[in-house]
């Protein structure tokens, strides 16, 4: 449909000239009147989460209801009815990206499927979202450590702002799987202190495509990593990071034995794939699916209803499907329980869906917008001069792309903060000053002016890479809008895998196509010299000035930002205005799109489903009305 709307506006765009003249759920804190930060305060005690009462039955029409009792973090009393969880069922989704690599120090956690086999060390704490006491969406990426609770570490302590010291969680046994050698290897024993100490000196050495390495300053990894005995672990960082090392590392890091490692060299294959989660990797048909069976000693409990053992669903099953209109009919015809992360639809298929599945759930939610992201560490390309940069962005219809495109299901300033992931900290384009307002609003003959004044009024050429992974469409229409101010635009599309090469080893020479990702802290990511994605190269010694200023407010933004997330937004917001200004990126509008569940998936209010609950490896909060779905024929 969006394919339809693209070539329909560009024809009305080439015969009249149409658009010449046309120019999100609430965040956990508010924000405070910017002044400049303090130094955060540390914790000093282990973080604990507020458990329920012990749920006394209820009697309801349907299904079986019971009245939890929970507590807010300010003690306030939270009392709830809620649905009664029931176990068994097969759970089936989408993942758009099948992985090639399950080394979780070679590959992010979301690409590698370790956040159903593996568990980190903090994870966020469900009581504390909508279900529960309504303290936090989980819409944000890097949550804070207010709305973090014990998973493989029962409780911490930060004595200072450069140790953290974890106490593991007594009895957490890896799944047994009787079929896989590298399970039997293990054995299903306890995990302990060493096994963490393994896990992130290996995640941190220098092997080749070190992920975490990458994505990290030199600065932010780790000092040391050590196990005084079998259940505590003290991590180091420098003075004034160990808020990075919290968020990057611990919040995040899959933890896995040595065993496995010892044995094969690494864990490329998913044969080698052995943790604590809540499941087991059974099987991977190349192309097809993966498939995860329950880990019947998986160690926790629900945490609103404490006596039953998670996961609930017996099988967890990813189909691998690009194309979508295959997606859509899956979902249509219940093969497919939700769409969720890369596979989440737009206004057009929803509403399709909707009219054959009224039945169905819906959850509107904010995408990472497409950039164009050029290239910066040659003085020869056009855009080395800032005003060849501002005239690419004014050149832009953003208002008409909004519009048309996107069917008026999208925001203007589409980066570097997500109005959905952020909302209280995004600001809108008439809120921004005026340098940003004026760049960003369709101003042809302005463009036009000043490429003339950077030497250029006859425009130039540019070449831009892609793959078919991204909006490429949408990329026709940045092409019809730059010729508008001369400016030829070559489009070369890769496929997938050479653009990701690309990237990673900055031998995208002009400018790239693809997705920003604007959550936050991430988007500092796009100017760390090291970081994959960080293929614009704003780079010493040509950006020494610019890069100095960049990584400084990173640092300053990260030292209190899992502590206090208020007392970051000053900081990133005049960051974020910065890089506005120096137009490094061409960003396009931030599209909504839906995810959807059938009425049969039930969960915690929707957040295992369609927030970061999925990605966390939420499945195990799942559970499946079986008699709903046989009533309903499917």
């Amino acid at each position: 449909m969006e394919k339809k709307i693209v070539w329909s506006l560009l024809g009305c765009l080439v015969v009249l000239s149409i658009l010449l003249a046309s120019c999100a759920p609430a965040a956990p804190v508010a924000p405070t009147t910017p002044t400049a930060p303090a130094t955060p305060a540390i914790p000093t005690t282990p973080t604990t989460t507020a458990a329920p009462t012990t749920p006394a039955t209820s009697t309801a029409t349907g299904a079986e209801m019971v009245k939890v009792t929970l507590k807010k973090l300010d003690s306030t009393v939270v009392e709830k009815m809620m649905e009664k969880p029931k176990y068994g069922g097969a759970y089936t989704t989408v993942h758009s990206e099948e992985p090639t690599v399950f080394d979780p120090a070679l590959a992010s956690v979301s690409s590698a499927l370790h956040n159903q086999t593996n568990d980190r060390l903090i994870a966020y704490d469900w009581i504390r979202g909508p279900t529960g006491t309504g303290e936090t969406t989980f819409n944000i990426t890097l949550d804070v450590m207010t709305y973090q609770t014990g998973f493989l570490a029962e409780s911490w302590e930060v004595p200072d702002d450069a140790t953290i010291i974890l106490h593991l969680r007594k009895g957490v046994r890896y799944g047994l799987d009787p079929n896989s050698e590298a399970s039997r290897l293990v054995g299903g024993r306890e995990l302990t202190a060493e096994d963490v100490v393994f896990s992130w000196t290996r995640n941190f050495s220098d092997i080749p495509k070190n992920y975490w390495r990458a994505r990290q300053l030199p600065a932010e990894w780790p000092v040391s990593v050590t196990a005084p005995d079998k259940y505590t672990v003290i991590v180091k960082s420098n003075p004034g990071y160990i808020g990075t090392v919290i968020s990057q590392v611990i919040t995040w890091h899959m933890l896995y034995p040595p065993e496995p490692v010892k044995k094969y060299g690494d864990l490329r294959e998913w044969k080698y794939m052995v943790g604590t989660g809540p499941f087991m990797l059974q099987d991977i048909v190349p192309g097809s699916s993966v498939t995860f069976v329950r880990n019947p000693n998986y160690w926790q409990k629900d945490p609103f209803f404490p006596q039953n053992q998670l996961p609930y669903v017996d099988t967890l099953k990813y189909l691998f499907i690009k194309d979508t209109s295959t997606l859509i009919a899956a979902v249509r015809t219940g093969k497919v329980d939700n769409l969720y992360q890369k596979t989440m639809v737009s206004p057009d298929d929803k509403n399709s869906l909707l009219r054959t599945n009224p039945q169905m759930q819906f959850r509107r939610i904010g995408f990472n917008a497409m950039a164009l992201k050029l290239v910066m560490n040659n003085p020869q390309l056009p855009w080395y001069d800032i005003r060849v940069r501002r005239a690419l962005n004014m050149a832009i219809d953003r208002e008409a792309i909004a519009r048309d495109y996107y069917g008026g299901e999208a925001e203007i300033m589409g980066a570097p903060i997500s109005p959905s992931e952020f909302p209280n900290m995004y600001t809108p384009l008439k809120e921004q000053p005026e340098s940003v307002q004026e760049m960003y609003t369709y101003n042809p003959e302005k463009a036009k002016k000043l490429l003339a004044e950077a030497g250029y009024p006859n425009g130039f050429k540019m070449k831009v890479d892609t793959s078919t992974q991204y909006d490429v469409d949408l990329l026709q229409l940045v092409k019809f809008y730059f010729a508008k101010i001369s400016v030829n635009l070559e489009i070369a599309i890769k496929e997938r895998a050479v653009y990701t090469s690309m990237t990673a080893g900055r031998t995208v020479m002009e400018a790239g196509w693809d997705a920003f990702d604007s959550d936050g802290p991430y988007a500092y990511h796009y100017w760390t010299p090291t970081d994959p994605a960080a293929y614009g190269q704003i780079e010493p010694p040509q950006h020494t000035e610019h890069l100095n200023y960049l990584m400084k407010a990173r640092d300053e933004t990260m030292k209190v930002f899992m502590f206090d997330e208020t007392a970051a937004w000053p900081i990133m917001k005049k960051m974020f205005v910065y890089t506005l200004e120096q137009a490094w990126l061409v960003h396009m509008p931030s599209p909504y799109k839906y995810v959807l569940w059938q009425p049969w998936l039930k969960g915690y209010a929707g957040e295992s489903v369609t927030g970061r609950g999925q990605y966390l490896g939420g499945a195990k909060y799942l559970w499946i009305d079986r008699e709903l779905k046989k009533k309903m024929g499917f």
